[in-house]
């Protein structure tokens, strides 16, 4: 049996399962197509069924998960979803940056000018919480609590699809690019910020095609 979850003091035991789980998904620790009980997965990551059993329901809203009668289902790899996903991350990222620049504050900028100052320090793992972190504070920065829920819904299945076939050049090539937003965005230029939207998931799209084939 796996060590027990300790109750961390700024988070749920549910938050913590949560995030523990979504890690060993994104990472194709548990691989794609794998069925798991509520009980295996209780064990696999040291924390009782209700924890596991709310968060496996976090993670079927984003998709990390399929939840039915005869276990829990972990999806397979596929590109055509990450395409489909891409699409709407494309439509609520611009929203975003829109947003942010018309909403920005000296703390917001702050917080961007601090993800940007260790983003080159990040290795390929950190890059992820990296991503999740600059995720939760542009989305801060719009002032629209929706937005936040629906980047988080959708960035899942794409980190995991990402992890699965990048290679160390992928992982510079997205860092220049998740920069270059931001640096727009700190800029308060919001053509530019558009325009470097554009240019990660124009990317994004053409490295999910290329490993879809």
């Amino acid at each position: 049996m796996r060590n027990k979850l300790k109750r961390a003091k700024n988070k749920t035991m549910t938050e913590q399962v949560y995030e523990k789980l979504e890690d060993l998904i994104v990472f194709c620790e548990i691989e794609p197509g794998t069925v798991l009980t509520e009980a295996e997965i209780s064990e696999m990551v040291g924390a009782g069924r209700t924890p596991v059993r709310e968060a496996l329901r976090m993670l079927a809203n984003e998709s990390l998960v399929n939840v039915s009668r005869i276990g829990i289902l972990i999806p397979e790899m596929s590109g055509s979803t990450q395409l489909q996903l891409l699409e709407v991350r494309r439509a609520i990222l611009k929203l975003c940056v829109e947003k942010a620049i018309n909403r920005l504050t000296e703390l917001d900028k702050k917080a961007l000018q601090e993800l940007l100052d260790v983003v080159d320090t990040q290795d390929d793992v950190e890059f992820l919480h990296w991503l999740k972190l600059r995720h939760k504070v542009l989305a801060k920065c719009s002032k629209n609590q929706f937005i936040y829920e629906e980047l988080r819904n959708v960035q899942g299945l794409s980190h995991r699809f990402w992890y699965f076939y990048a290679k160390k050049d992928d992982h510079q090539d997205g860092k220049r690019l998740h920069k270059h937003i931001l640096e727009a965005v700190l800029e308060e230029n919001k053509e530019k910020a558009i325009v470097a939207v554009d240019a990660l998931l124009d990317y994004l799209e053409e490295f999910t095609r290329i490993h879809s084939i």
